[in-house]
Order: structure tokens, then sequence, then C-alpha cells
């Protein structure tokens, strides 16, 4: 039997369309499954949920205090500036705020929904990143030298400074979306430090809290609140003058709505799920877009946080995008005469903001914490964070200030000679 020329064109034609056929067919399972994969772990709806009351917690304390919401310099203000901290009028919102944040975690995790920080992905899936001890030591030291040298996070430049059109803040989050995600994307078991920076699965079971460390929290708790409570009770001084008496009651008045604003932030961090680790590095670990474990839900709750804080600066006169006529020059619990928004206003790119950006995100994603979220898992007891990755925050963060101190040091002198 024969073929002719015009029957082998035919057959190789089809044979071609067949293997065409095949190949998209598999392109089209492989992109399938990839997307339904990242599908079972994306929560877009908690996400924008608990996004947006972490803004509106940013809005709370801006439009009534003046103040901006940065996790870093509140929770490093504590062991950086203790005595300014735990002594001035003008820092007393602060440890309200922590107060605040600490017994609503307490709170949440023993009594409204004791589940709410179990990582199923962390213990069934292959794919979960485990941290190292070591890990929670290098990432907690990169964090606190890294928000101290460039000024903030990702609720003071994210959350925050974003929402005010900063370039400043934009920059800023640009390094340390990058580093972080060269960091948790990079640390695979080819690479060197993998062995440092994670453990096998079998040790998840040391990542929980035990029952000594959730006490531990709930000690915490209780002197965090036992300290801010004088903030509630102290009054002026007789001797004070009109002036005097004005500013403090200005920053009495202020305490009400950070204890408003750190339960709200405790709140939309649980809720959003950003307390989870498999969140942060299903986001950060870049790899799992081609994986098929990729989970953006980080930028649902980057999207609510912003678009809630943006709104409130609408309301804030010099940050308003819009013509507001009734925009605040004066914060709403503030009296006139003393009141002011306490925003910032740099927009220098050096040195210092990049590489501490930098470096935060590399600590980030080492260990998958950034400041707001290890603050909860630390009230909440979880050892490795309360042990090892806030006491390495602190030295980090000191440190930090003291290379800040020496560069001024350094710049005086030479307006000097």
């Amino acid at each position: 039997f024969r073929l002719t020329r015009k029957n082998i064109k035919n057959c190789q034609s089809s044979t071609e369309r067949s293997q065409t056929t095949s190949r998209t067919t598999v392109r089209h399972n492989i992109i399938n499954t990839a997307t339904n994969m990242s599908l079972n772990h994306f929560t877009p709806v908690s996400g924008l949920i608990g996004g947006s009351l972490i803004g509106l917690s940013a809005a709370t304390l801006l439009l009534f205090n003046g103040n901006i919401l940065g996790a870093s310099g509140i929770a490093a203000s504590v062991v950086v500036t203790p005595r300014k901290t735990l002594t001035e009028d003008s820092q007393h919102w602060k440890l309200s705020f922590i107060a605040a944040f600490a017994l609503t975690t307490r709170l949440y995790v023993s009594y409204i929904d004791p589940d709410a920080l179990k990582d199923a992905r962390l213990a069934n899936d292959l794919n979960a990143t485990v941290v190292s001890p070591m890990g929670f030591v290098i990432g907690g030291f990169l964090v606190g030298f890294g928000t101290r040298l460039g000024n903030g996070c990702t609720t003071g430049h994210g959350i925050c400074g974003l929402a005010r059109l900063s370039v400043r803040s934009l920059s800023g989050v640009l390094a340390f979306m990058a580093t972080g995600m060269f960091s948790a994307t990079g640390c695979s078991p080819t690479c060197p430090f993998n062995k440092y920076l994670r453990a096998s699965v079998e040790t998840v079971k040391n990542y929980f809290p035990t029952e000594s460390t959730k006490d531990i929290g709930t000690i915490l708790a209780s002197l965090a609140a036992s300290v801010a409570l004088p903030g509630f009770l102290r009054k002026a001084p007789e001797s004070a003058s009109k002036h005097e008496r004005d500013e403090y009651d200005s920053n009495r008045s202020k305490i009400i709505p950070s204890v408003v604003s750190g339960a709200l932030f405790s709140v939309g961090l649980v809720i959003s799920q950003m307390t989870l680790a498999s969140k942060i590095y299903g986001f950060l670990d870049v790899k799992g877009i081609k994986g098929g474990y990729w989970d953006p839900t980080l930028v649902c709750v980057m999207g609510g946080g912003l678009v809630v804080s943006f709104l409130s600066y609408q309301w804030v006169k010099g940050f308003n995008v819009f013509q507001n006529s009734k925009a605040l020059e004066c914060p709403l619990s503030q009296k006139k005469s003393v009141g002011h928004f306490d925003v910032p206003t740099n927009q220098v790119i050096d040195f210092n903001l990049i590489f501490g950006e930098a470096l935060f995100g590399l600590g980030w994603g080492a260990a998958g914490l950034c400041p707001g979220p290890a603050m909860f898992l630390a009230f909440a007891g979880y050892p490795n964070v309360l042990l090892r990755w806030w006491p390495s925050f602190f030295v980090g963060s000191l440190l930090a200030e003291q290379v800040k101190n020496a560069q001024l040091r350094v710049e005086n002198n030479k307006k000097i000679d």
C-alpha cells in the first residue's frame, strides 16, 4: 500500500497539530493546577477585613492623636529610650497602645478563638518553611537593626507612609520587599545558610506555645497594663501654668484613642492571618508562583490597610490629595493651643533608609516576622519569638541607635571644623 506525497504531508501536519495540542493541554493543566493550589491558600476576604482593621488602627492614632502607627518604633522605644517612654507625658500613649494590644491578644487567643494561630499548612504541607532557632535570632537582630536605621517597617513605611504618598517610604518598601523575597526564596536546601536558618518539619512541635510560655505572655501583658495604668490616674502639678496644663490634658486625652488603636491592631493582625508563618512565606517565597503554592493574601492585607489609611490622610491638612475644606489642623482629641500632627515630612532617600530597610527585609525573610505579628506571637506565648526573636530585635535596635548617634557626632564635628 503506497502513500502519495500529499498523504505524507497530511500525516505530518496531523502529527504536528496533535503534538501542539498535547503541549498546550499540558501547559493549561499545569497552570490550572498551580492556580487551584494557590487559591487553596489564598484568603482574600479575611485579608481585606484584617488589613482594613489595621488601617483603621493607624487612622485612629492619626486623626485623634496626630501620631503614626509604627510598630517597630513603638516597641523599640521601651528599650532604646526607656526613661523617656516611661516618664514623659507625651510618650504615655505608647504604653497604653502596647497594654491594649497585649490584653487584646491574650483575650483573643484564650477565649475568643483559641485555634486562631493553628497553622495547618505549617504542620501538613511539605513546602511550608520551618524557621530554626538560629533563624529567629538572626531574623530578630536584622529586623531590629534595619527598622531602627531605616526608621520604619511594614506599618510605618507601608501602611502609613505609602498612604500619604511619601516617596521616601515607597523607596523603603521597595527595598524591604525585594530583600524579603530574596531571603525567603533564596534560602533553599542548596543555600549555604539553609542549615542555620531552616529546620526540618519534624521540629514544628517546638514552634508552638507551652503552658509555661503562655504564662510568660500573660505576665508580660499584665506588666504592660500595670505600667500604663498610672497614665490614666496622673494629674497635672498644682504649680503648672495654663499652657502646661493644656499640654498635660492633651497628652492624657491621647490614652483612650491609643487603647482603641492597639486593640484594633491586634485583632486586625490575627483576622488577616499575618500572624501565621505560612502566610508570610506563602507570599515572600516566589518559587511558589511556579510551584503552585504562592499565596497573595499579603497584597489584600496591605491593600485594605492602605485604602483606609489613605482616606484618613484626606482629613489632615497638608496631606490631603483631594480638596477638603474640613481638613483638620489639630488632632480631634487635642486642644488647638498645643495640639499638632506629628507626621514625618522628610523625603530624603539616603543610605540609612535603603540599607536599613534592606536589612529589615533580609530579617523578615529569614524568620518570617515583622514587629507587629511578632508582638502578637510573643504575648500569645510562642517560645522562639519570646526568647529568641525579641531579645535579638532589641539588641539590633540598640546597636542601630548607637550607629545613628555616631553618625550625628561626625556630622556635628564636620560643621564645627
